[in-house]
């Protein structure tokens, strides 16, 4: 039987190359999808589980604090210094009760401390200086400096205060820095926060980030704050509370001192001449003009400052660990002035939406008592509740810390916002007049807290001390860490769900899961303020709320979806061939009856080519898993490796199913009957032209044609799903930063699965009306024995084609459409032209599928048309040979293509 099986191939030429090239197209598929994709770990999904943790699952926020990006799902990367308490330490505790909560660390952002620190001591003679300070500040975009000079006087400075009391404190002389011990002096904010030492252990590991060196340690039980009376009558008071130091400065800022002492006499003889004849000459305006007689000049780094600021605090050197016995703070407590204020967006139009879909423009307020300044963020005082003044705190250090060292995410595709150990970062990437910048610059933070970038906390301290300071609600955010999630599923983001829903109800408070979430690069527009020029547009790293699990499902559905639209056609593409045959060769079956063939040795028959057809996937699928393991080193589970190959053997085996019922259905007496199968043919319409022509053979012969519009209804159908989904998770897979890295590892697995698909399809099609074409052979004869061109047979063919497409389009859309719904309950309205438009690949589809059959009908000869032999000539042969091996090694060539 395997012999007369090969002699009925070898005797139609033009199907066994259909079939082989099926077969090797199936054999790829199989390969590249089931086995190498999952060999590689290159989908969407496995990507997503290697990348979806981040530092904290859900976070907390008071009631009322949802900004206008939240409408779009964006989180801004700056939310957690612009909190401003809202939790009370009572809801804190009610959160840590609720099942499933490991962990539950609260930060309180309390406000910037401000520490005068001494520098260099002046020795300085009698006499009157000009002193220049120049502040060079470096943010990563520019160097900006400013300068301002004044006048002092050393010596006889009883005089000089008398002065003062007498015109004011405009008058042109001062007495020098750091009166009276002549001390270069300069302020800087350290930002004061509160945390949960035992929680933030547990978060982020801050317990190991201890530098170890010198006395210092973390916080213990015993670490509570104090507070100290000073007046009882004033009701002033002043905290004392235990802090952990940041050990390093996060700006860039240098401060030039320049002092000049002018040749003017101010001994004791002389000074109040002096000073009359310069109130005579104008003053500061008449100083200006003096040339110097000598000059000093004093440099010192942010770094140089901050250690100098630091190390007076703690009594501890941040470098050695050694004692520090110089004191170069001017007080040892700080007044507390302003409290946390949000950064505030408006929605704006993005001058590059295509890259940058979502954009916003900072806004900016007025300074209260400086109008003429203003500030990014709205200047929140404590108010006078410190016996009329503000809260003062004494900062008892306990030790240092290093935020390189803790356990957070520097993943640039899942890191969440952790202002309270990193600043968040901007990047100048569209100057003022809309160009863009290549290569951005990186913004560095400034040292001034109502900044767009400020700088994280410098000091920690702890939640108690941060309500005796702020009040019964001091708490700003908590960040929860979930049990029981272990990877990135809907398993996962149920029980973080459960959890937010619970704290809500519980408390009252918001919740938003960044469990999944991903940055969204956005543009901030920030506009020029106080006399500094406009710089343009930067991009920030914002927060998108769920795009990493908006991918995990959606990605999942689409390269499912993708996987069973190939598999379907293959399928289909079986079963259309074997039943095609079927339908080609019932004269035959019905001779092989007459002669004395039994029904089941038929089924039989066809049984067994499927089952070599498919043992040839199988064999084929097998040795190219073999040869991407052995070349490229990718593991390749047996299980895997042996379902890959049976499933195309199963396919196969399948797909003669239906044809070897109805072959049992043939009667021998068909082997006397002519023309078509069907024993009547009625025409829709009547045959005006080459259109109705094609209508009526396209209907005429409806079973086939239908065979054809199912082969490709149904992958159009899947291809129009994973489509749109792909449009839909183009706003997060494009936009966010874990997206972008998850399309560019998994795109050619992606396309080469479409690519697949769309070949069987088409082949599917050349199938169906290579079958008709041979049926056809004395029709098409007669038709140009009678003066039909070439091209109008050629047309007429491929107007069936594309009469099978459109068909298939019609219903493809409907089932598309349906499974949308059922998946979304809801219509694809914004994406409705684009859906539409994929209604022409099944036009293509069926119109390229009908190029081969429609070049064989036109050069039929009306001679051999008529004659209906079969061609064995040995030119045939040789192509067909070459024609498969050349099919062959392009296959092969593509697989290891796609794999380097």
């Amino acid at each position: 039987m395997i012999r007369f099986i090969w002699q009925n191939w070898w005797r139609r030429k033009e199907r066994l190359i259909l079939l082989i090239v099926g077969a090797l197209i199936i054999s790829i598929g199989l390969t590249y999808l089931v086995g190498i994709s999952d060999a590689n770990k290159g989908t969407i999904v496995d990507e997503l589980q290697q990348r979806w943790s981040s530092s904290y699952d859900i976070v907390v926020r008071p009631a009322g604090s949802r900004s206008v990006t939240e409408e779009k799902g964006l989180l801004d990367p700056n939310y957690l210094s612009g909190l401003d308490g809202g939790i009370s330490r009572a809801q804190y505790e009610q959160i840590k009760t609720i099942r499933d909560v490991e962990v539950a660390a609260p930060i309180a952002m309390i406000s910037p401390v401000l520490y005068t620190t001494k520098l260099t001591q002046l020795d300085l003679p009698e006499g009157i200086y000009r002193m220049t300070t120049e502040e060079v500040s470096n943010d990563g975009i520019s160097k900006e400096s400013t300068a301002a000079s004044h006048y002092f006087a050393v010596g006889n400075y009883d005089m000089i205060v008398k002065k003062f009391q007498e015109q004011g404190p405009d008058y042109f002389l001062r007495t020098p820095f750091g009166y009276p011990d002549h001390h270069l002096i300069t302020s800087r904010e350290m930002l004061l926060a509160g945390i949960d030492p035992e929680q933030e252990a547990k978060l982020v590991g801050l317990d190991q980030a201890i530098v170890d060196n010198g006395p210092g340690r973390y916080f213990t039980g015993e670490d509570v704050s104090m507070n100290e009376v000073l007046d009882e009558e004033t009701d002033l008071n002043m905290s004392h509370i235990p802090v952990i130091i940041n050990n390093q400065s996060f700006t860039d800022i240098a401060i030039n001192y320049t002092i000049e002492r002018l040749d003017l006499p101010f001994d004791g003889e002389v000074a109040s001449e002096t000073l009359k004849m310069l109130e005579d000459n104008g003053g500061q305006t008449y100083l200006d003009t003096l040339e110097a007689v000598d000059q000093q000049n004093y440099t010192y780094t942010d770094q140089e400052i901050y250690s100098r600021m630091v190390n007076s605090i703690s009594g501890s050197d941040t470098g050695t660990g050694e004692p520090f016995l110089e004191d170069y703070l001017y007080d040892r407590f700080a007044h507390l002035s302003s409290r946390p204020s949000p950064l505030q967006y408006e929605d704006v139009l993005s001058p590059f939406s295509e890259r940058w879909p979502y954009a916003y423009e900072l806004q900016t307020f007025e300074i209260p008592d400086f109008p003429q300044d203003k500030s990014f963020r709205v200047y929140n005082s404590y108010g006078f509740s410190n016996g009329g003044g503000y809260p003062r705190v004494q900062p008892e250090w306990i030790g240092f810390y290093d935020a390189n060292q803790l356990a957070i995410s520097k993943d640039p595709t899942n890191e969440l916002p952790m202002e309270t150990y990193r600043p968040a970062s901007a990047e100048l990437v569209v100057d003022a007049s809309d160009n863009p910048i290549n290569p951005p610059k990186v913004l560095k933070p400034a040292g001034f807290a109502m900044d767009f970038l400020s700088t994280p906390p410098s000091m920690l301290t702890t939640i108690e001390a941060a309500e005796r300071i702020m009040g019964d609600k001091p708490i700003s955010a908590i960040r929860i860490r979930v049990a029981g999630v272990a990877d990135l599923s809907d398993d996962s983001q149920q029980i973080v769900e459960k959890v937010a829903r619970e704290i809500e109800e519980q408390t009252g408070l918001l919740t938003d899961i960044t469990l999944g979430s991903s940055p969204q690069p956005t543009l901030v527009h920030v506009p020029a303020i106080n006399d500094t020029e406009e710089l343009g547009w930067f991009q920030q790293p914002w927060v998108s709320i769920g795009s990493s699990i908006t991918l995990f499902r959606e990605a999942k559905i689409g390269f499912s979806g993708l996987i069973i639209s190939t598999m379907a056609v293959a399928v289909i593409y079986v079963w259309a061939s074997s039943l095609v045959s079927l339908l080609a060769r019932r004269k035959e079956f019905a001779v092989l009856l007459a002669v004395g063939w039994r029904p089941t040795q038929l089924s039989k028959l066809l049984f067994m080519e499927s089952a070599i057809l498919g043992a040839f996937v199988a064999l084929i699928s097998w040795m190219m898993l073999g040869f991407v393991s052995i070349t490229e080193g990718a593991t390749v589970l047996p299980i895997r490796f042996l379902l890959t190959g049976l499933f195309g053997f199963v396919v196969y085996v399948l797909g003669a199913v239906i044809p070897g019922l109805l072959v049992r259905q043939i009667s021998p007496y068909e082997a006397m009957q002519t023309g078509e199968i069907s024993k009547a043919s009625g025409r829709m319409v009547r045959t005006r032209g080459l259109l109705s022509m094609a209508f009526n053979h396209f209907t005429g012969k409806w079973k086939r044609s239908l065979l054809s519009i199912v082969a490709i209804a149904l992958p159009t159908s899947l291809l129009a799903l994973f489509l749109y989904v792909t449009v839909r998770l183009q706003g997060i897979m494009y936009t966010t930063w874990l997206g972008q890295y998850v399309a560019l590892e998994v795109g050619p697995v992606h396309y080469t699965a479409m690519a697949v698909a769309l070949n069987i399809a088409i082949l599917t099609t050349a199938e169906i009306m290579w079958q008709n074409i041979a049926e056809r052979q004395g029709e098409i004869a007669l038709l140009k024995a009678v003066g039909w061109k070439d091209r109008h047979v050629r047309l007429l063919i491929l107007i069936e084609g594309m009469f099978s497409g459109l068909f298939a389009a019609i219903i493809g859309l409907a089932l598309a459409f349906g499974i949308m719904w059922g998946l979304y309950r809801q219509m694809p309205v914004e994406e409705l032209g684009f859906i539409l438009a994929t209604g022409f690949i099944p036009i293509i589809i069926g119109i390229i599928g009908t190029i081969l059959p429609a070049e064989r009908a036109v050069r039929m000869s009306p001679v051999r048309g008529v004659g209906g032999n079969y061609s064995n000539r040995k030119v045939v042969e040789k192509r067909l040979k070459w024609m498969i091996i050349v099919i062959f090694l392009v296959v092969v060539g593509v697989l290891v293509y796609t794999l380097l």
